[in-house]
Protein backbone atom coordinates (compact mmCIF):
# COMPACT_ATOMS: atom_id res chain seq x y z
CA UNK A 1 0.00 0.00 0.00
CA UNK A 2 2.92 1.99 -0.07
CA UNK A 3 2.28 3.94 -2.99
CA UNK A 4 -0.90 5.07 -2.26
CA UNK A 5 0.34 7.46 0.30
CA UNK A 6 4.14 7.84 -0.99
CA UNK A 7 4.44 7.27 -4.72
CA UNK A 8 7.71 8.39 -6.50
CA UNK A 9 6.14 9.64 -9.25
CA UNK A 10 2.35 9.82 -9.98
CA UNK A 11 0.23 10.84 -13.45
CA UNK A 12 -2.82 12.68 -13.36
CA UNK A 13 -5.91 11.95 -16.02
CA UNK A 14 -8.40 14.26 -15.99
CA UNK A 15 -6.20 18.05 -15.63
CA UNK A 16 -6.74 20.39 -18.64
CA UNK A 17 -5.15 23.32 -19.73
CA UNK A 18 -7.88 26.16 -18.85
CA UNK A 19 -7.63 24.97 -14.53
CA UNK A 20 -11.18 24.01 -14.81
CA UNK A 21 -11.17 20.31 -13.97
CA UNK A 22 -11.18 18.30 -10.77
CA UNK A 23 -7.78 16.87 -11.79
CA UNK A 24 -6.32 20.13 -11.53
CA UNK A 25 -6.98 20.64 -8.00
CA UNK A 26 -5.14 17.25 -7.01
CA UNK A 27 -2.53 18.41 -8.73
CA UNK A 28 -3.04 21.88 -6.73
CA UNK A 29 -3.15 20.06 -3.60
CA UNK A 30 -0.11 18.18 -3.96
CA UNK A 31 1.82 21.42 -4.48
CA UNK A 32 0.36 23.28 -1.82
CA UNK A 33 1.03 20.37 0.63
CA UNK A 34 4.76 19.96 -0.67
CA UNK A 35 4.84 16.70 -2.67
CA UNK A 36 8.45 16.38 -3.70
CA UNK A 37 7.62 13.43 -6.29
CA UNK A 38 7.18 13.35 -9.77
CA UNK A 39 3.38 14.88 -11.12
CA UNK A 40 2.63 13.69 -15.04
CA UNK A 41 -0.67 15.40 -16.36
CA UNK A 42 -2.51 12.78 -18.92
CA UNK A 43 -3.68 14.99 -21.63
CA UNK A 44 -4.25 13.76 -25.45
CA UNK A 45 -3.70 17.61 -26.55
CA UNK A 46 -1.95 19.57 -24.16
CA UNK A 47 1.49 19.80 -24.20
CA UNK A 48 1.74 21.47 -20.36
CA UNK A 49 -0.71 21.70 -17.78
CA UNK A 50 0.08 23.97 -14.68
CA UNK A 51 3.80 24.51 -15.76
CA UNK A 52 3.85 20.71 -16.10
CA UNK A 53 5.08 18.02 -18.76
CA UNK A 54 2.10 16.78 -19.86
CA UNK A 55 1.93 13.37 -22.40
CA UNK A 56 -1.02 12.13 -24.30
CA UNK A 57 -1.12 8.71 -22.35
CA UNK A 58 0.25 6.98 -19.88
CA UNK A 59 2.14 4.27 -22.49
CA UNK A 60 3.80 7.39 -23.67
CA UNK A 61 6.05 8.22 -20.71
CA UNK A 62 9.59 7.68 -21.00
CA UNK A 63 9.30 5.86 -17.69
CA UNK A 64 6.42 4.34 -15.52
CA UNK A 65 5.23 6.13 -12.51
CA UNK A 66 3.98 4.25 -9.27
CA UNK A 67 0.02 5.31 -9.28
CA UNK A 68 -2.34 7.01 -11.78
CA UNK A 69 -5.39 8.67 -10.50
CA UNK A 70 -8.10 8.79 -13.21
CA UNK A 71 -10.74 11.74 -12.73
CA UNK A 72 -12.01 11.01 -15.77
CA UNK A 73 -16.21 9.29 -16.58
CA UNK A 74 -16.85 6.05 -15.71
CA UNK A 75 -17.30 4.79 -19.68
CA UNK A 76 -13.22 5.30 -19.89
CA UNK A 77 -11.97 3.87 -16.94
CA UNK A 78 -11.63 0.18 -18.34
CA UNK A 79 -9.35 1.71 -20.81
CA UNK A 80 -7.32 3.49 -18.02
CA UNK A 81 -7.07 0.53 -16.07
CA UNK A 82 -5.80 -1.64 -19.36
CA UNK A 83 -3.64 1.13 -19.96
CA UNK A 84 -1.98 1.38 -16.22
CA UNK A 85 -1.10 -2.63 -16.84
CA UNK A 86 0.25 -1.78 -20.11
CA UNK A 87 2.33 0.97 -18.46
CA UNK A 88 3.45 -0.44 -15.77
CA UNK A 89 1.77 1.54 -13.69
CA UNK A 90 0.65 -0.98 -10.63
CA UNK A 91 -1.74 1.61 -8.67
CA UNK A 92 -4.68 3.38 -9.53
CA UNK A 93 -7.26 5.38 -7.98
CA UNK A 94 -10.30 6.12 -9.29
CA UNK A 95 -12.80 8.80 -8.53
CA UNK A 96 -15.89 8.22 -11.21
CA UNK A 97 -19.29 7.29 -9.38
CA UNK A 98 -21.75 5.84 -11.44
CA UNK A 99 -20.48 1.81 -10.68
CA UNK A 100 -21.90 -0.26 -7.41
CA UNK A 101 -23.16 3.21 -5.75
CA UNK A 102 -25.35 3.42 -8.59
CA UNK A 103 -27.03 -0.22 -9.27
CA UNK A 104 -28.26 -2.01 -12.03
CA UNK A 105 -25.54 -1.81 -15.12
CA UNK A 106 -23.06 0.06 -12.48
CA UNK A 107 -22.31 -2.96 -10.94
CA UNK A 108 -21.30 -4.85 -13.92
CA UNK A 109 -19.25 -2.41 -15.06
CA UNK A 110 -17.45 -2.30 -11.93
CA UNK A 111 -17.32 -6.32 -11.83
CA UNK A 112 -15.48 -5.78 -15.40
CA UNK A 113 -13.34 -2.73 -14.35
CA UNK A 114 -11.81 -5.14 -11.06
CA UNK A 115 -11.44 -8.06 -13.28
CA UNK A 116 -9.43 -5.95 -15.89
CA UNK A 117 -7.56 -4.59 -13.09
CA UNK A 118 -6.40 -8.19 -11.49
CA UNK A 119 -5.84 -9.42 -14.85
CA UNK A 120 -3.33 -6.39 -15.94
CA UNK A 121 -1.73 -6.75 -11.89
CA UNK A 122 -3.11 -3.43 -10.50
CA UNK A 123 -4.39 -2.50 -7.21
CA UNK A 124 -7.02 -0.05 -7.09
CA UNK A 125 -8.61 2.13 -4.57
CA UNK A 126 -12.45 2.69 -5.63
CA UNK A 127 -14.35 3.74 -7.90
CA UNK A 128 -16.28 6.58 -6.06
CA UNK A 129 -12.90 6.98 -4.22
CA UNK A 130 -11.00 10.51 -3.65
CA UNK A 131 -8.32 8.52 -2.65
CA UNK A 132 -5.78 9.36 0.18
CA UNK A 133 -3.98 11.70 1.21
CA UNK A 134 -0.40 11.35 3.70
CA UNK A 135 0.86 14.32 5.16
CA UNK A 136 4.28 13.13 5.48
CA UNK A 137 4.72 12.88 2.25
CA UNK A 138 2.47 15.57 0.83
CA UNK A 139 0.81 13.16 -1.35
CA UNK A 140 -2.75 14.08 -1.62
CA UNK A 141 -5.15 13.31 -4.48
CA UNK A 142 -8.51 14.83 -3.09
CA UNK A 143 -9.86 16.64 -6.10
CA UNK A 144 -11.45 19.27 -3.52
CA UNK A 145 -9.12 22.03 -2.42
CA UNK A 146 -7.80 21.32 0.60
CA UNK A 147 -5.70 23.40 3.14
CA UNK A 148 -2.58 22.17 4.51
CA UNK A 149 -2.92 20.06 7.86
CA UNK A 150 -0.82 19.43 10.62
CA UNK A 151 1.17 15.97 10.94
CA UNK A 152 -0.60 14.04 13.70
CA UNK A 153 -0.64 10.38 15.40
CA UNK A 154 -3.61 10.09 13.43
CA UNK A 155 -4.88 7.99 10.19
CA UNK A 156 -8.07 7.31 9.70
CA UNK A 157 -9.42 4.99 6.54
CA UNK A 158 -13.39 5.34 5.17
CA UNK A 159 -15.80 4.20 2.77
CA UNK A 160 -16.46 8.14 2.34
CA UNK A 161 -14.62 10.80 0.90
CA UNK A 162 -15.79 13.38 3.09
CA UNK A 163 -12.57 12.86 4.98
CA UNK A 164 -10.47 14.00 2.68
CA UNK A 165 -12.74 16.70 1.62
CA UNK A 166 -14.94 19.22 4.12
CA UNK A 167 -13.55 17.37 7.21
CA UNK A 168 -10.14 17.97 6.15
CA UNK A 169 -10.68 21.60 5.26
CA UNK A 170 -12.57 21.81 8.61
CA UNK A 171 -9.62 20.42 10.74
CA UNK A 172 -6.86 22.47 8.95
CA UNK A 173 -9.16 25.51 9.43
CA UNK A 174 -10.47 25.22 13.04
CA UNK A 175 -8.98 22.49 14.85
CA UNK A 176 -5.44 22.00 16.72
CA UNK A 177 -4.95 18.65 16.15
CA UNK A 178 -3.94 17.33 12.41
CA UNK A 179 -3.78 13.81 10.36
CA UNK A 180 -1.01 11.64 9.50
CA UNK A 181 -2.10 10.04 6.90
CA UNK A 182 -6.39 9.21 5.11
CA UNK A 183 -7.35 6.50 2.94
CA UNK A 184 -10.97 6.97 1.57
CA UNK A 185 -12.04 3.64 -0.34
CA UNK A 186 -15.10 4.18 -1.91
CA UNK A 187 -17.34 1.18 -3.32
CA UNK A 188 -13.76 -1.00 -2.22
CA UNK A 189 -14.02 -2.98 -5.46
CA UNK A 190 -10.64 -4.00 -4.81
CA UNK A 191 -8.30 -2.22 -1.81
CA UNK A 192 -10.31 -2.48 1.18
CA UNK A 193 -10.42 -1.95 4.71
CA UNK A 194 -8.06 -4.64 5.92
CA UNK A 195 -5.31 -3.71 3.72
CA UNK A 196 -5.01 -0.10 4.69
CA UNK A 197 -4.86 -1.47 8.62
CA UNK A 198 -2.79 -3.55 7.74
CA UNK A 199 -0.51 -0.77 6.25
CA UNK A 200 -1.67 1.20 9.37
CA UNK A 201 -0.62 -1.32 11.84
CA UNK A 202 3.07 -0.98 10.43
CA UNK A 203 2.93 2.68 9.59
CA UNK A 204 5.83 4.54 12.49
CA UNK A 205 3.58 7.94 11.56
CA UNK A 206 0.29 6.28 12.57
CA UNK A 207 -0.43 5.81 15.99
CA UNK A 208 -3.82 6.12 16.17
CA UNK A 209 -6.27 4.82 13.59
CA UNK A 210 -9.97 5.99 13.03
CA UNK A 211 -12.27 3.86 10.74
CA UNK A 212 -15.95 4.77 9.24
CA UNK A 213 -16.95 2.01 7.08
CA UNK A 214 -20.54 0.84 6.17
CA UNK A 215 -19.62 -2.87 5.76
CA UNK A 216 -16.94 -4.77 5.94
CA UNK A 217 -16.45 -8.12 3.20
CA UNK A 218 -14.91 -10.63 5.90
CA UNK A 219 -15.83 -9.49 9.31
CA UNK A 220 -13.80 -12.08 10.90
CA UNK A 221 -10.71 -11.17 9.10
CA UNK A 222 -11.49 -7.95 10.32
CA UNK A 223 -11.74 -8.39 13.94
CA UNK A 224 -8.55 -10.89 13.78
CA UNK A 225 -6.62 -7.32 12.93
CA UNK A 226 -8.18 -5.27 14.58
CA UNK A 227 -7.16 -7.97 17.54
CA UNK A 228 -3.37 -7.83 16.38
CA UNK A 229 -3.09 -3.41 16.32
CA UNK A 230 -5.18 -2.46 19.15
CA UNK A 231 -3.00 -3.31 21.93
CA UNK A 232 -0.42 -1.09 20.38
CA UNK A 233 -2.62 1.16 18.64
CA UNK A 234 -6.10 2.65 19.48
CA UNK A 235 -8.52 2.14 17.39
CA UNK A 236 -12.15 3.98 16.78
CA UNK A 237 -15.05 2.75 14.69
CA UNK A 238 -17.75 4.92 13.48
CA UNK A 239 -20.19 2.17 11.87
CA UNK A 240 -22.85 3.94 9.27
CA UNK A 241 -26.09 1.91 8.16
CA UNK A 242 -26.81 1.27 11.91
CA UNK A 243 -30.48 1.38 11.04
CA UNK A 244 -33.27 0.71 8.39
CA UNK A 245 -32.59 3.72 6.40
CA UNK A 246 -29.12 4.29 7.00
CA UNK A 247 -28.57 0.69 5.97
CA UNK A 248 -30.27 1.62 2.70
CA UNK A 249 -28.73 4.86 2.16
CA UNK A 250 -24.97 2.86 2.27
CA UNK A 251 -26.42 0.41 -0.36
CA UNK A 252 -26.83 3.80 -2.39
CA UNK A 253 -23.61 5.31 -1.34
CA UNK A 254 -20.66 2.81 -1.57
CA UNK A 255 -22.85 -0.08 -3.08
CA UNK A 256 -22.42 -1.33 0.84
CA UNK A 257 -24.46 -3.83 2.33
CA UNK A 258 -24.80 -3.34 6.14
CA UNK A 259 -24.28 -5.44 8.63
CA UNK A 260 -26.76 -5.86 12.04
CA UNK A 261 -25.17 -3.65 14.54
CA UNK A 262 -25.11 -5.74 17.53
CA UNK A 263 -23.01 -8.30 15.79
CA UNK A 264 -20.10 -5.02 14.82
CA UNK A 265 -20.94 -3.57 18.53
CA UNK A 266 -19.63 -7.03 20.28
CA UNK A 267 -17.11 -7.61 17.70
CA UNK A 268 -15.43 -4.54 18.31
CA UNK A 269 -15.52 -4.72 22.10
CA UNK A 270 -14.41 -8.23 21.68
CA UNK A 271 -11.13 -6.95 19.82
CA UNK A 272 -10.55 -3.76 21.64
CA UNK A 273 -11.68 -1.15 19.37
CA UNK A 274 -13.66 2.58 21.05
CA UNK A 275 -17.24 1.81 19.15
CA UNK A 276 -18.28 5.42 18.68
CA UNK A 277 -21.95 6.99 17.17
CA UNK A 278 -21.05 10.37 15.68
CA UNK A 279 -17.75 12.13 14.09
CA UNK A 280 -18.01 14.59 17.09
CA UNK A 281 -17.20 11.32 19.19
CA UNK A 282 -14.45 10.08 17.28
CA UNK A 283 -12.36 13.42 16.96
CA UNK A 284 -13.22 14.16 20.54
CA UNK A 285 -11.82 10.52 21.44
CA UNK A 286 -9.33 10.84 18.90
CA UNK A 287 -7.82 14.43 20.65
CA UNK A 288 -7.66 12.41 24.39
CA UNK A 289 -5.98 9.42 22.82
CA UNK A 290 -3.35 11.62 21.23
CA UNK A 291 -2.76 14.27 23.81
CA UNK A 292 -3.29 12.07 27.31
CA UNK A 293 -1.06 9.31 28.93
CA UNK A 294 -3.20 6.17 29.84
CA UNK A 295 -4.69 6.98 33.13
CA UNK A 296 -4.13 4.11 36.10
CA UNK A 297 -7.51 4.20 37.20
CA UNK A 298 -11.22 5.46 36.36
CA UNK A 299 -11.71 8.22 39.04
CA UNK A 300 -11.66 11.80 37.96
CA UNK A 301 -11.10 14.98 39.94
CA UNK A 302 -13.35 17.88 38.79
CA UNK A 303 -12.58 21.55 39.77
CA UNK A 304 -15.46 24.46 38.77
CA UNK A 305 -15.94 27.69 38.91
CA UNK A 306 -19.85 27.17 38.54
CA UNK A 307 -21.72 24.57 40.83
CA UNK A 308 -23.80 23.69 37.57
CA UNK A 309 -20.66 22.33 35.92
CA UNK A 310 -19.93 20.45 39.35
CA UNK A 311 -23.46 18.45 39.20
CA UNK A 312 -23.18 18.10 35.39
CA UNK A 313 -19.71 16.29 36.10
CA UNK A 314 -20.73 14.21 38.76
CA UNK A 315 -24.35 13.08 36.36
CA UNK A 316 -21.97 12.32 33.39
CA UNK A 317 -19.04 10.59 35.54
CA UNK A 318 -22.43 8.37 36.98
CA UNK A 319 -23.83 7.18 33.67
CA UNK A 320 -20.13 6.40 32.36
CA UNK A 321 -19.04 5.20 35.03
CA UNK A 322 -16.14 6.94 36.34
CA UNK A 323 -15.52 6.99 40.01
CA UNK A 324 -15.24 11.07 41.98
CA UNK A 325 -13.28 10.02 45.18
CA UNK A 326 -13.69 12.09 47.69
CA UNK A 327 -10.97 14.68 49.27
CA UNK A 328 -8.22 13.15 51.31
CA UNK A 329 -7.18 15.61 54.72
CA UNK A 330 -3.88 16.24 53.03
CA UNK A 331 -5.60 17.28 49.80
CA UNK A 332 -8.09 19.38 51.97
CA UNK A 333 -5.34 21.31 53.92
CA UNK A 334 -3.58 21.84 50.65
CA UNK A 335 -6.66 23.56 48.73
CA UNK A 336 -7.63 25.48 51.60
CA UNK A 337 -4.37 27.18 51.11
CA UNK A 338 -6.36 29.07 48.74
CA UNK A 339 -9.67 28.81 49.67
CA UNK A 340 -11.18 30.54 52.74
CA UNK A 341 -11.56 27.99 55.95
CA UNK A 342 -15.14 27.93 56.12
CA UNK A 343 -15.60 26.56 52.40
CA UNK A 344 -17.06 23.28 51.90
CA UNK A 345 -14.71 21.70 49.29
CA UNK A 346 -15.49 18.28 47.70
CA UNK A 347 -15.30 16.62 44.66
CA UNK A 348 -16.48 17.97 42.11
CA UNK A 349 -14.91 21.31 43.68
CA UNK A 350 -16.85 23.96 43.37
CA UNK A 351 -14.09 27.05 43.53
CA UNK A 352 -16.55 30.07 43.39
CA UNK A 353 -15.29 31.04 47.12
CA UNK A 354 -11.74 30.23 47.03
CA UNK A 355 -12.09 32.71 43.39
CA UNK A 356 -13.67 35.62 45.38
CA UNK A 357 -10.80 35.19 48.35
CA UNK A 358 -7.96 34.89 46.12
CA UNK A 359 -8.65 35.40 42.40
CA UNK A 360 -9.76 32.67 39.72
CA UNK A 361 -6.19 31.88 38.98
CA UNK A 362 -5.01 31.36 41.86
CA UNK A 363 -7.93 28.79 42.99
CA UNK A 364 -7.95 27.00 39.73
CA UNK A 365 -3.88 26.26 39.69
CA UNK A 366 -4.08 25.74 44.21
CA UNK A 367 -7.15 23.61 43.57
CA UNK A 368 -6.03 20.80 40.68
CA UNK A 369 -2.72 20.89 41.89
CA UNK A 370 -4.07 19.43 45.17
CA UNK A 371 -6.38 17.09 43.90
CA UNK A 372 -3.67 16.18 41.52
CA UNK A 373 -1.09 15.15 44.22
CA UNK A 374 -4.01 12.87 45.91
CA UNK A 375 -2.96 9.17 44.00
CA UNK A 376 -6.85 7.90 43.63
CA UNK A 377 -7.81 11.02 41.60
CA UNK A 378 -6.10 9.13 38.29
CA UNK A 379 -7.65 12.19 35.81
CA UNK A 380 -8.35 15.45 35.78
CA UNK A 381 -10.79 17.70 34.29
CA UNK A 382 -11.22 21.23 35.07
CA UNK A 383 -14.59 22.91 33.97
CA UNK A 384 -13.96 26.80 32.90
CA UNK A 385 -17.03 29.67 31.93
CA UNK A 386 -15.72 31.46 29.62
CA UNK A 387 -16.83 35.29 30.43
CA UNK A 388 -13.99 38.23 30.97
CA UNK A 389 -14.35 38.11 34.49
CA UNK A 390 -12.97 34.45 34.54
CA UNK A 391 -10.30 35.46 32.31
CA UNK A 392 -6.43 34.41 33.70
CA UNK A 393 -3.41 32.45 32.00
CA UNK A 394 -4.39 29.31 31.90
CA UNK A 395 -1.71 28.17 29.65
CA UNK A 396 0.91 29.46 32.40
CA UNK A 397 -0.92 27.91 35.01
CA UNK A 398 -1.88 24.16 33.34
CA UNK A 399 1.41 24.20 32.06
CA UNK A 400 2.82 23.95 35.52
CA UNK A 401 0.15 21.49 36.44
CA UNK A 402 0.93 19.10 33.54
CA UNK A 403 4.78 19.78 34.13
CA UNK A 404 4.61 18.61 37.82
CA UNK A 405 1.75 15.79 36.99
CA UNK A 406 3.05 14.00 33.07
CA UNK A 407 1.29 10.52 34.71
CA UNK A 408 -2.27 12.47 34.67
CA UNK A 409 -4.78 12.84 31.99
CA UNK A 410 -5.79 16.32 31.92
CA UNK A 411 -8.92 17.07 29.81
CA UNK A 412 -10.77 20.57 29.73
CA UNK A 413 -13.89 22.05 28.90
CA UNK A 414 -15.99 25.16 28.73
CA UNK A 415 -19.64 26.34 29.49
CA UNK A 416 -20.78 29.68 27.43
CA UNK A 417 -18.75 32.17 26.33
CA UNK A 418 -18.30 33.57 22.68
CA UNK A 419 -17.14 32.51 20.00
CA UNK A 420 -13.80 34.12 19.67
CA UNK A 421 -13.30 33.51 23.81
CA UNK A 422 -13.81 29.79 23.14
CA UNK A 423 -11.13 30.15 20.12
CA UNK A 424 -8.69 31.41 22.40
CA UNK A 425 -9.15 29.35 25.59
CA UNK A 426 -9.27 25.83 23.63
CA UNK A 427 -5.74 27.03 21.70
CA UNK A 428 -4.30 27.93 24.55
CA UNK A 429 -5.30 24.30 26.31
CA UNK A 430 -4.43 22.35 23.24
CA UNK A 431 -1.31 24.32 22.68
CA UNK A 432 -0.55 22.38 26.16
CA UNK A 433 -1.19 19.27 24.74
CA UNK A 434 -4.86 19.42 26.72
CA UNK A 435 -7.63 17.94 24.53
CA UNK A 436 -10.57 21.12 25.07
CA UNK A 437 -14.20 20.28 25.03
CA UNK A 438 -17.02 22.63 24.30
CA UNK A 439 -19.56 20.59 27.15
CA UNK A 440 -18.74 18.36 30.52
CA UNK A 441 -20.51 15.35 28.98
CA UNK A 442 -17.98 15.35 26.04
CA UNK A 443 -14.93 15.80 28.61
CA UNK A 444 -16.22 13.12 31.18
CA UNK A 445 -17.07 10.70 27.05
CA UNK A 446 -13.58 11.25 26.45
CA UNK A 447 -12.03 10.56 29.87
CA UNK A 448 -14.31 7.51 30.02
CA UNK A 449 -12.73 6.26 27.04
CA UNK A 450 -9.85 6.61 27.89
CA UNK A 451 -9.74 4.50 30.91
CA UNK A 452 -11.87 1.66 29.32
CA UNK A 453 -9.02 1.50 26.07
CA UNK A 454 -6.15 1.39 29.33
CA UNK A 455 -8.25 -1.09 30.84
CA UNK A 456 -8.61 -3.43 28.08
CA UNK A 457 -5.02 -3.27 26.98
CA UNK A 458 -3.73 -4.09 30.60
CA UNK A 459 -5.75 -7.36 30.52
CA UNK A 460 -4.44 -8.22 27.23
CA UNK A 461 -1.07 -7.08 28.24
CA UNK A 462 -1.55 -9.33 31.05
CA UNK A 463 -2.65 -12.43 29.36
CA UNK A 464 -0.46 -12.02 27.20
CA UNK A 465 -2.11 -11.33 24.21
CA UNK A 466 -0.13 -8.27 22.97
Amino acid sequence: MRDFFNPAGVAVAGASRSGEKLGNVAIANMRRFGYAGRIVPIHPQADTIMGLPAYPSLESLPEPVDIAIGVIPRELIPDFVQQCGRAGVRKVIVSAAGFADAGGEGVALQERVAGLAREAGVRMMGPNSVGTISTESGFVTSILSLEKLKKSPLSIVAQTGLFAAGLARWIATTQHFGLAKVACLGNKADVDELDILRYYRDDPQTGLIGIYTEGVRDGRAFLELLREITPHKPVLVLKGGRTETGSRMAASHTGSLAGAPEVYRGALAQAGALEVDSLEELFDLAKALQYCPEPRGPNLGVVSVTGGGCVMAADACYRLGLGLPPLQERTLQEAREVAPPWASLTNPADIWSAVETGGIGRAYLGITRAMAGQDDVHMLMPVFTLVPESDFDVAEAYGRIREEFPEKPLLACAIGGSGEEYREWSAAMEGLGIPAYGSVERAVAAAAALYRYHSWRTEVMRRGRG
